[in-house]
């Protein structure tokens, strides 16, 4: 999200709209911003008396219980995150499982390094054709 404006710019464009400059509108455009940027404004000020910007919202909350997957890793610390994700699955009720991909995030904002597969690569020993085989 970008940055909000200036706090003195705000003051201004609502100032000059109180004053009765001219419309949203005019107005927004003297001051190059939307019309309804300036609504806005001027709303907050007539509620509140100021036209500094709100805060940020808080943002999202993981709802993986760090305790609980903590645990689970100590137990196998060498278990792959699928296998985590499983382990954790059973330890909470159904309404708070989660997926492997939130587990793999969660073990990662807490600083785990992850295996993401246990099996490693599955090689073919196989030949598929023969080398210089004529075709039919």
């Amino acid at each position: 999200m970008p940055n909000p404006y200036d706090v003195a710019l705000r003051e201004r464009a609502v100032a000059a709209y109180e004053r009765g400059e001219g419309t949203y509108a005019d107005v927004a455009a003297l001051f190059l911003v939307d019309h309804r940027t300036l609504e806005r404004w001027v709303a907050q000020h007539r509620r509140t008396g100021s036209v500094a910007p709100r805060p940020k919202g808080g943002g999202w909350r993981c709802p993986i219980a760090l305790p609980i997957l903590r645990a689970v890793i100590a137990e196998r610390p060498d278990a792959t995150s699928a296998e985590i994700c499983l382990a954790y699955n059973r330890r909470v009720p159904r309404a708070q499982q989660t997926t492997v991909t939130s587990c793999r995030r969660a073990m990662h904002r807490d600083g785990y390094v992850l295996k993401k597969n246990g099996r490693g690569r599955v090689r073919s020993t196989v030949r598929m054709s023969r080398p210089n085989a004529s075709r039919s």
